[in-house]
């Protein structure tokens, strides 16, 4: 389903990854670097949210025609492809088979991330589409939403890298305009700031135990709940920094790439496992 849309946004992010440079480069040539990097990864950022939002619409679209129907997992096919240097991939991708109300017993092909720990007979569930029942996809959040959470992260780190280059050549501007102001916490405002760092650094720090220490027999999703655990604590950070008087625009920044990075990487992980 939706194919045509999937690839039109992986053409359009695939002509920004080649733009985006070029027109930061001519940027940064005729301003300065922080300008340059800025434009080029918001040129990026903003194809693969482009991308993300195209087919995350016409993803929802045909979902919400279709019929959910418990079917059951046959087995797993390998796959092999190359690359462009000619080296051999091999992945597993599993056979499901529905039944849809007209008796037909038919088969859809899905990722295998999500199903990976399944086994021949398992319920597996599946959306078809009722005017066509030969027109389906396993209903897992992989088969469903992967592309957009992948467009959606290759989207997301650019811009907000964007953002961040952009804010600090706007502050390199009004840093030599003298344009800047520094205020200095009160005790109770610095003692708000002290409390909320320790609970932050407590989440971070569970995020990191949960990824690397605690036993879980499926490792994907523990480092899925790790990751995104490690991204509340740094957007725990992110707001304890904004407290007023509010940190420079650098922390802030990297605290927020930081925070929904691991977030995001850590919540798709989690649902895919």
């Amino acid at each position: 389903m939706d194919d045509e849309a999937t690839l039109h946004a992986l053409l359009v992010f695939g002509l920004s990854l080649m733009v985006g440079p070029a027109v930061g480069a001519l940027v940064g040539w005729r301003k300065k670097q922080f300008w340059g990097v800025g434009v080029g990864a918001l040129l990026i950022g903003c194809a693969g949210l482009y991308g993300a939002a195209t087919v995350g619409w016409q993803r929802y679209q045909s979902i919400a025609g279709t019929v959910l129907v418990q079917g059951r997992l046959v087995e797993f096919v390998e796959e092999r492809s190359k690359d462009s240097k000619g080296r051999s991939t091999t992945t597993r991708a599993p056979i499901v088979e529905y039944t849809a109300p007209d008796g037909v017993v038919r088969q859809v092909k899905g990722l295998g991330g999500g199903l990976s720990d399944k086994a021949p007979d398992d319920p597996v569930d599946v959306r078809y589409k009722p005017a066509d029942p030969a027109q389906a996809l396993v209903a897992d959040f992989q088969n469903m939403w992967g592309i957009v959470w992948a467009l959606g992260l290759f989207g997301g780190f650019p811009t907000l890298s964007g953002i961040f280059f952009t804010g600090m050549a706007i502050k390199e501007s009004r840093h030599r305009s003298g344009r800047m102001g520094v205020r200095e916490p009160t005790p109770a405002q610095q003692r708000w700031r002290t409390r909320g760092t320790v609970v932050a650094n407590v989440v971070f720090l569970a995020g990191f135990a949960l990824a690397f220490f605690y036993p879980d027999p499926n490792p994907m999703k523990q480092f899925g709940a790790g990751f995104f655990t490690i991204g509340v604590g740094a957007l725990l950070h992110l707001f304890v920094q904004c407290l007023p008087p509010a940190r420079d625009f650098e922390v802030l920044g990297i605290l927020a790439i930081v925070g929904l990075g691991f977030a995001a990487f850590g919540y798709g992980a989690w649902m895919m496992a």
